[in-house]
């Protein structure tokens, strides 16, 4: 069966490979025929190959982690899924017997283990996962949809479940990747004034994107974000949602948050950060972080699709699994906001 790979430790090394078709599923599991993956900021950090990838990173491993397919046969003690329905999965494979899985903080499981980087992927035709890891996508979304819908849950954990947004508070967006852009989506939701910052590489797709969807937006490398936030809005931000994983826009956001602010902490970093923990303190700035998300997240993400509270049709371009490599490369150039691969 295809597969897409990387094969090496070094920058690139990802190739579109047969490998052996996925054994049947044993008894709690699941095999899902793959229709769709998408590829995330991490996995092009796993192709790019960054220095925080590969302390924890197995290689070669089959990529990725946001999948959605249709359950092809199910094992003996399986009774919520069964052949033929539609579902996606979960990107986090978490123990459930831990303390943080008991208190329901399953992404943060003591024994966590991560699809595509840690463990087998789901960029393959056929994908096995635990019953408990997989959730229905609704008829009225696509698996294309369905797969780019783990992204969205992260910014569902971190916006719905980290913080809380008020009508009326003003947001600064920095990254204009799928995360930041459903990030501004759900702080519009609850009543937030959102401002979405990217670079001269998101001027090509991304930010004309975010202002078709209605969004203001700023060009960090035109602009200072901090004074175009306090002029948008009359003053520095309720709430900046770090989106982009950038070292530079860690720093900055701290300019961009008001006295008492927030920062929220959603994209990941790729190299440590020198941070100025005095400033913050002195304005008392509150810094919470999110990692991945829970069931509850999946839940209310695909919900939100399929009522066209969220939308991210417009952020989605199509590859046949042929073109893996190639949706690769666009989502490296930012050519494409949010590649998917299709395996059927």
């Amino acid at each position: 069966m295809k597969a897409i790979m990387k094969l090496r430790k070094e920058n690139g090394a990802v190739e579109v490979v047969d490998i052996e078709k996925t054994a049947g599923p044993a008894d709690d599991e699941v095999l899902l025929r793959v229709h769709s993956a998408a590829v995330c900021g991490s996995d092009v950090h796993a192709y790019e190959y960054i220095p925080s990838y590969q302390a924890f990173m197995k290689v070669p491993i089959v990529l990725g982690h946001e999948g959605a397919g249709v359950v092809e046969a199910r094992g003996r003690n399986v009774t919520q899924f069964k052949p033929g329905d539609r579902v996606m999965g979960e990107s986090n494979i978490y123990c459930g017997h831990c303390r943080n899985c008991h208190l329901g903080l399953t992404n943060i499981c003591d024994k966590n283990l991560m699809r595509g980087l840690t463990t087998t992927g789901v960029m393959q035709e056929y994908a096995l996962f635990n019953e408990k890891n997989l959730h229905l996508v609704p008829t009225a979304l696509s698996f294309d949809e369905g797969a780019a819908a783990q992204a969205c849950t992260v910014s569902a954990h971190g916006v719905l479940h980290r913080v809380s947004v008020n009508a009326g508070d003003n947001v600064v967006v920095m990254g204009a990747g799928i995360i930041g852009i459903v990030a501004a989506q759900l702080a519009r939701l609850k009543g937030g004034n959102a401002l979405l910052v990217g670079t001269d590489d998101d001027e090509a797709a991304r930010l004309p994107i975010a202002r078709k969807m209605g969004f203001q937006t700023v060009n960090c490398q035109k602009e200072d974000v901090a004074v175009y936030a306090e002029k948008l809005f009359g003053r520095k931000a309720d709430f900046t949602l770090e989106c982009s994983g950038a070292a530079s826009a860690v720093v900055s956001a701290v300019d961009a948050t008001k006295k008492g602010g927030t920062i929220l902490l959603l994209g990941l970093v790729g190299k440590d950060v020198p941070f100025p923990f005095a400033k913050a303190t002195r304005l008392e700035i509150n810094i919470i972080t999110s990692y991945t998300s829970t069931w509850i997240d999946y839940e209310e993400t695909l919900a939100f699709l399929a009522s066209g509270a969220l939308d991210i049709k417009p952020l989605l371009s199509v590859y046949p699994v042929q073109e893996g490599v190639k949706a690769f490369e666009d989502a490296v150039s930012k050519k494409a906001l949010k590649p998917v691969i299709r395996f059927l």
